[in-house]
């Protein structure tokens, strides 16, 4: 736990953080099952969507190369798999990264034996604060079609969607993105993120993790540092 002094000095820090900053996204989604439901939601545009599991910083390890840690990952009651990430540089959600992320969730999911007709739905899904793609639209459906025949779909059960944070407007897409860059919860739309949003902000339980929170990224940034 921290120190008095510690907790005081990093209040400011954690009413300045956001949802689309990593700490507090992966903090305030661990686990929670309605805020990641309401994201899925809007974001497939699906309102009976249900999440029976998720889990935020999933790490699924390759033996052959590199690692991926999943922001959320998230499975709904139809068995489709959902990684979520939250981008704040363009880098980090080049298309690259994204197809990446996608051949991990078949590797974490797919076990020998498994026929082919038993593999899930997978949906890797970027929100990232700038407009990476460059089109001025909410959202961009990435899905793989056959040029041969007109482009009609190749249905091999993946899909990748990028939530442009830079989008405003008052429709359902918008007034999430809205949220996601408030640091006050009480300007947020959606109650779901409001009241987790400040229980880590202005709940005394919330606030402490929170300052833990903060002074491992500090702890850690000073080694990396002296490294």
């Amino acid at each position: 736990m921290p120190t008095q002094p510690n907790l005081s000095r990093h209040l400011a820090r954690i009413q300045r953080f956001r949802l689309i900053d990593d700490a507090f996204f992966h903090t305030c989604f661990d686990g929670y099952i309605p805020g990641m439901e309401l994201l899925l939601r809007i974001i497939c545009d699906r309102d009976d969507l249900r999440v029976t599991d998720m889990v935020a910083q999933n790490k699924v390890p390759n033996i052959y190369g590199r690692e991926v840690c999943f922001d959320v990952f998230a499975r709904d009651e139809n068995g489709k798999l959902h990684d979520f990430e939250v981008q704040r540089s363009d880098e980090g959600a080049v298309p690259l990264r994204a197809r990446y992320n996608s051949s991990m969730l078949d590797t974490m999911e797919v076990q020998k034996g498994t026929k082919w007709p038993k593999l899930p739905s997978i949906g890797v899904i970027f929100l990232t604060e700038q407009d990476v793609l460059g089109g001025n639209l909410p959202l961009y459906h990435i899905r793989r079609k056959i040029e041969e025949l007109g482009n009609a779909p190749f249905d091999d059960k993946s899909e990748i969607i990028y939530v442009n944070g830079a989008y405003v407007g008052k429709d359902p897409v918008g007034k999430l993105i809205h949220d996601f860059h408030c640091t006050d919860p009480r300007d947020m739309h959606y109650a779901v993120l409001a009241d987790r949003a400040n229980f880590f902000k202005n709940d005394s339980k919330g606030v402490v993790t929170m300052s833990e929170i903060v002074e491992e990224i500090l702890n850690e940034g000073r080694e990396e540092g002296r490294e």
